[in-house]
């Protein structure tokens, strides 16, 4: 009977040493967080440089059939016009970062929730020790008030980009051998950031 009852202990830890062993939300927020990191920025190559200056010309994208899209920064208040020429306003300077040759709205995303976490059957190589599909919601962090008006997102090519609304992801985490570390492991996860403007040549 003490055999038996050593037996039945000896299962349940296993049992319970099984469970505890999936991934924590804390864990998978760790692993996802390097690849929801960066900036969301309205962005073209016209917008490297301000002061800009339109003309009837067509170099640098100061063509004057690029005025719609400085004007809808204006209307965003990022910009000031004087006659065809644009400057950056206070809330302008704010957002602008000249290495993304844009405006900046958004500074990354985060895990809103995990959803589910299920041991993974599929062979991920020798290296991977252990391997979970992970169902999560992710969500930009909040958006820049000036981002938000009708001006942006009919400038923006993808609109959608411009939205603090979770999607939902299918990703796969596992540890590889001899770490314990959990890492993003599915090369094909990614978020799509930022807005793109079309451009006039």
């Amino acid at each position: 009977m003490r055999i038996r009852e050593m037996a039945l202990t000896a299962t349940a830890a296993l049992l319970l040493t099984g469970c505890s062993d999936s991934p924590s939300d804390a864990d998978i927020q760790t692993a996802l967080q390097p690849r929801l990191e960066g900036a969301s920025c309205v962005k073209a190559s016209m917008f490297n440089s301000f002061p800009v200056t339109l003309s009837d010309s067509f170099s640098s994208g100061t063509s004057s059939a690029n005025q719609p899209a400085f004007d809808a920064l204006t209307d965003a208040g990022l910009l000031a016009k004087s006659d065809n020429t644009y400057t950056l306003t206070d809330a302008g300077r704010a957002a602008y970062v000249q290495q993304e040759s844009g405006f900046c709205y958004a500074q990354g995303y985060e895990v809103a929730k995990v959803r589910n976490i299920a041991a993974n059957t599929h062979p991920m190589g020798a290296a991977v020790d252990k391997s979970w599909g992970v169902t999560v919601d992710i969500r930009q962090k909040p958006i820049a008030d000036w981002a938000n008006t009708p001006a942006i997102e009919k400038l923006a090519r993808n609109p959608e980009n411009l939205s603090e609304v979770p999607k939902t992801y299918h990703v796969v985490v596992g540890r590889l051998k001899g770490e314990q570390t959990l890492k993003l492991i599915d090369p094909r996860f990614s978020i799509m950031r930022g807005v793109g403007v079309n451009q006039a040549f």
